[in-house]
């Protein structure tokens, strides 16, 4: 009896526990990620019972199970987590991020989406986050420093600076035919730099910069940008991808459920980061003698206290009016001012079962540290993606800009540049007085030169405006004929319409009648394709196959009517001209018909081929050589999910590929056209002899490269080792004038580029409330000449300033700069002549490379609990830049370096050369005058006025605060932060007076290696923030 009543006791204690457990119960909470940001549309299932649940918009869901059951959580691009529910109710998830382990999605070549574990090449993806920071008018400046093997130079030609954008080197003789191709939402669009004007020392018409393409995307519209660099990543896109590719693709409202709003604001101040340094003891002269007239600062002691009738006295005129003390009144930031830009952008989002849509409005309002110059820029967004059926959808993508400003400055060497009027001043000149002058006279030159102008006149006189309206986007639709084939149609276009304005008062000293002119620029580019995709799993195999064509429509028209002679003072218009004006038009079209394929072969998610072939025929090359094909293969190896490794390695993968790609030419290189004369009505005959025979350029690419992740993705690793040839490069070769021409374009040289680019990352700490991460991207480039052509050595790819260039020449690197410079003796040392002065070689030489020698992008990202710390440094290590700003400063004797020896002479570092070819040192002493003026830096000398180009930028700091949710949740906010960000905020470098991120611009080109007088770069700070409903 007393055993059946244990046994009936133990009985009623297991089905009263087994009761217990079975009781059902609700499971709330929030499922965030490791900032604290919701996560909605995540994952909830109860492992034993397959019940499941996804969390709401703001993270939080609500799940019935048992106790002792286990809840799975999972989201795309998180590790999946699972917790053992016990007798509470609440259970709060945080999912870490594994984006790669898990299959992170990449935007490819035509705006295919792909696992990026699967790809065999090299490519870089930088998110919103990544991109957003710190708000920029140019859009492709907030790329630099973020990618490996890209580098990104700004043109220090003002607030609508155009930026050169190249990826692993120059691969073409052709300096202009260096880009990459900008991709937005799977259609190419336009991002040349037309430039109004001459070369950069043309003194009556120096160039202008307006800006390139890509510089007027809406950062805070992107969503993404994938960097493809090499052939087997771009080769799909054609011969305008022999340089790489940037994909961009924006955002849309496929990832929020119902109805959002979301706002960004920053308002920046910005001032000069480096301007020349001035030297305040010495005024204008020459000789230590006062001469009001003279173009120097090589005149008396500033603090000798002497008192004298100078410009700037009172009632002054020549011999007139009443002496000032003779001291130093000339500082460079009384004419640049602070600048300031406003930035705001809205957005709706909203989504559907059928409809997801983004619509987004942003409008940036800047003002330039130059007086007078600013910035306009509004931009309309429409993503609107319409599910007609289960089989087919319609996605419509539309951007508008439309873009202004009232004044856009000239650069250069000449009396219309403002460096150029700055840097021949004098230092006992008040520019306070200089801005007076002109306010109070109407028409007038400088008043101390006749060959110079008033720099306040040129800021607010000589103009240079534009108004450019943009559209861009496509229509893509998209049929599944079943679950393995679809079908994929779309429409792309890119079409804007540019014009400019610019005039010259009266008085100015290269257009004393005053001149006006004006230039429209239209372009249109269409795009239409058509790809059938086969998608299905045999076994272990996974199959992607895809046939596609493509064809490509492009008309670029330019127009410019320009006229001398001002009839009515401040009138500016064509019927106030009083000579004919000079009128030109050109027009350009091209059209490429391409088809293409690919084969995306997977085996049991470890590895991966990819084949792909493409064939394009151009107008742009003769009928016999205008197809052209080109194929490329890539192999992906997984070993960590072939292999059982060691528990530190999460991930391993090896990647190899070769490929090859084709490149045509402008068009109208085949035979001759007339061209527009000068004058209106009147044709001339082209100097260029050209070429039905041309063949298109090939690039071939060869690429080895490894990913990694250890120690729970504390530590990643993205190393690739690529080369590259180009050959059969189209150039204009000089000939001999006696032909009637000036040069031949033909097909000549191979250039080869070998380099290694190495990503890395590092989380030395990570809990919930605080983490630090730190990466870098480290590139090394070097590009060689190995053929030119028959009978021909070196090949002038630019000319530079003052007998400088850029040549290519067999066996030397891609970017070396020649020009005239010291004559030296057998062991190195400057010669000098028997009256001190150092002589010039009669030989041009090589003075160096402009391209660095190494990149290296630091950045560093520190979060504690809800403040976030980012910085970016930027480095460029060794190349060599030429400055006409330290050329002209030196000569002028307006700057700091120009101090030694002003009233002792100077002896000259060097030898001479005696009567029996033997060497001595020099002892004889010359005059400061001499030496600065006219001898040793005088602006011909290219290797005096050159300099290593290193430099470190600090490129980037965000310091952010992103609010809790528990504090803005009865607000119905989703998100607030706000931040304080900078722009450019230091630079350390060995080159004197300047910036060396420049370049000069030549009509359209930028040139790298040569700065000609451009402005000075700027710093900017402020705050943005960020709200989102």
């Amino acid at each position: 009896m007393k055993i059946l009543g244990q046994k009936l006791l133990f009985f009623l204690f297991v089905f009263s526990v087994h009761l217990i457990n079975g009781q059902t119960k609700t499971i709330t909470g929030k499922v965030t990620d490791q900032s604290g940001l919701p996560l909605p549309g995540a994952s909830i299932m109860v492992k034993e019972t397959k019940l499941s649940s996804i969390s709401d918009l703001d993270g939080n869901y609500s799940i019935k199970t048992e106790n002792r059951k286990t809840l799975v959580f999972s989201f795309m691009g998180f590790k999946t987590k699972e917790i053992l529910t016990s007798e509470g109710s609440k259970i709060d998830v945080t999912l870490d991020d594994n984006s790669l382990a898990l299959g992170e999605v990449v935007v490819t070549a035509l705006g295919i989406k792909r696992d990026k574990r699967a790809l065999g090449y090299a490519s870089q993806e930088l998110k919103s986050d990544d991109i957003n920071k710190v708000n920029s008018t140019n859009f492709v400046s907030n790329l630099s420093g973020k990618v490996t093997g890209v580098q990104i130079t700004g043109s220090g030609n003002g607030i609508t600076s155009s930026s050169r954008v190249v990826i692993r080197g120059d691969k073409s003789l052709n300096i202009n035919n260096n880009s990459p191709l900008f991709v937005v939402d799977g259609i190419p669009i336009n991002n040349n730099t037309y430039g109004v004007g001459g070369n950069s020392t043309n003194q009556r018409d120096l160039p202008t910069d307006y800006g390139n393409g890509a510089s007027e995307i809406n950062q805070e519209d992107v969503e993404s940008v994938n960097v493809l660099k090499g052939a087997a990543a771009s080769a799909l896109y054609g011969s305008r991808a022999a340089n790489g590719v940037i994909v961009i693709t924006t955002k849309s409202g496929k990832k929020n459920k119902g109805l959002g709003v979301s706002i960004s604001s920053s308002y920046m101040t910005s001032e000069a980061l480096r301007l020349p340094e001035i030297q305040g003891v010495y005024g204008a002269g020459s000789k230590l003698t006062y001469d009001p007239g003279a173009d120097t600062n090589l005149g008396p002691r500033l603090d000798a206290g002497l008192s004298i009738l100078q410009n700037g006295s009172p009632g002054y005129s020549v011999g007139q009016g009443v002496a000032l003390p003779f001291q130093f009144r000339y500082d460079l930031n009384d004419f640049f001012r602070k600048g300031s830009s406003i930035s705001n952008s809205v957005s709706i989002t909203g989504s559907d079962e059928k409809t997801n849509f983004r619509l987004s409005y942003g409008k940036t309002t800047s003002e330039d540290i130059v007086p007078n110059s600013n910035l306009k820029r509004d931009n309309i967004s429409l993503n609107l993606n319409y599910k007609i059926s289960d089989k087919w959808k319609v996605i419509t993508i539309a951007t508008y800009t439309k873009s202004g400003s009232d004044n856009t400055p000239v650069t250069g060497y000449g009396s219309q540049g403002l460096m150029y009027n700055l840097l021949w001043n004098h230092t006992n000149v008040d520019l306070d007085w200089l801005k007076d002058y002109w306010i109070t006279k109407d028409v007038q030159q400088n008043s101390m030169f006749s060959w110079g102008d008033n720099p306040f006149k040129i800021a607010y006189e000589n103009i240079n405006a534009f108004k450019k309206g943009r559209l861009y986007g496509n229509i893509a639709s998209t049929y599944d004929f079943n679950e393995n084939l679809s079908l994929m149609v779309r429409m792309g276009m890119d079409n804007s319409n540019d014009f400019r304005w610019s005039r010259r008062p009266i008085g100015s000293s290269r257009y004393p009648q005053g001149m006006y002119r004006e230039q429209s620029i239209a372009f249109t580019e269409y795009n239409a394709d058509a790809l059938l995709t086969y998608d299905r799993t045999f076994g272990d195999f996974s199959t992607k196959l895809s046939l596609g064509a493509n064809r490509m429509n492009q008309y670029t028209s330019e127009g410019k009517i320009e006229g001398q002679g001002i009839s009515i003072p401040g009138i500016y218009n064509l019927q106030n001209i009083n000579v004919m004006p000079i009128q030109s038009r050109n027009i350009y079209k091209k059209r490429i018909n391409s088809t293409y394929g690919m084969a995306n072969i997977g085996y049991k998610n470890y590895l991966y081929l990819d084949l792909t072939a493409r064939n394009d025929w151009s107008s742009t090359l003769p009928a016999d050589n205008n197809s052209y094909f080109y194929p490329s293969a890539s192999l992906s190896f997984i070993p960590t999910s072939l292999f059982e490794m060691n528990k530190n390695i999460d991930f391993l993968k090896f990647r190899a590929n070769a490929a090859s790609v084709g490149n045509d030419t402008d068009p109208y290189r085949l035979v001759k056209t007339y061209e527009n004369g000068a004058l209106a009505g009147t044709l001339t005959n082209p100097s260029t002899i050209l070429n039905s025979n041309l063949k298109p350029e090939i690039a071939t690419s060869y690429e080895v490269g490894v990913e990694a992740q250890f120690f729970n993705k504390r530590v990643t690793l993205d190393a690739s080792y690529y080369i590259t040839n180009s050959k059969n490069q189209i150039v204009g070769l000089d000939v001999s004038q006696a032909t009637g021409s000036t040069s031949n374009v033909i097909n000549a040289g191979k250039i080869q580029n070998k380099g290694i680019e190495i990503g890395l990352g590092i989380t030395p700490v990570k809990s919930e409330n605080l983490e630090w991460s730190i990466n870098a991207n480290f590139s090394q480039n070097r590009g060689v000449v190995k053929e030119l052509t028959e009978g021909i050595s070196s090949y002038i790819i630019a000319q530079g300033p003052n007998g400088g260039t850029v040549e290519a020449r067999v066996g030397e690197r891609m970017g070396d700069m020649y020009g005239r410079g010291y004559l030296r003796s057998p062991d190195g040392q400057i010669v000098f002549d028997n009256t001190g002065s150092p002589i010039l070689d009669t030989q041009i030489k090589k003075i160096g490379n402009y391209n660095p020698d190494w990149m290296l992008g630091l950045s560093t990202n520190l979060r504690f609990k809800n403040v976030t710390l980012n910085a970016l440094f930027d480095v460029r290590h060794g190349g060599k830049i030429y400055s006409m700003t330290n050329a002209i400063g030196m000569e002028s004797g307006i700057l700091a370096v120009s101090l030694p020896g002003r009233e002792t002479g100077i002896v000259g570092d060097g030898v001479v050369q005696n009567s029996d070819g033997s060497y001595s040192p020099n002892t004889t002493v010359i005059s400061a005058e001499n030496w600065y003026y006219s001898n040793a830096f005088r602006r011909d000398n290219i290797e005096a006025n050159s300099f290593d180009a290193s430099y470190v930028k600090l490129r980037e700091v965000s310091l952010n605060y992103r609010f809790p949710q528990k504090l803005i949740k009865a607000a119905n906010v989703q998100n607030i932060s706000i931040g304080l960000v900078g722009n450019n905020l230091a630079l350390w470098t060995k080159v004197p007076n300047i910036d060396p991120e420049t370049q000069s611009l030549s009509g359209g080109t930028l040139l790298p290696g040569f700065e000609v007088l451009q402005l000075p770069s700027s710093r900017s700070y402020g705050v943005k923030l960020n709200v989102s409903f």
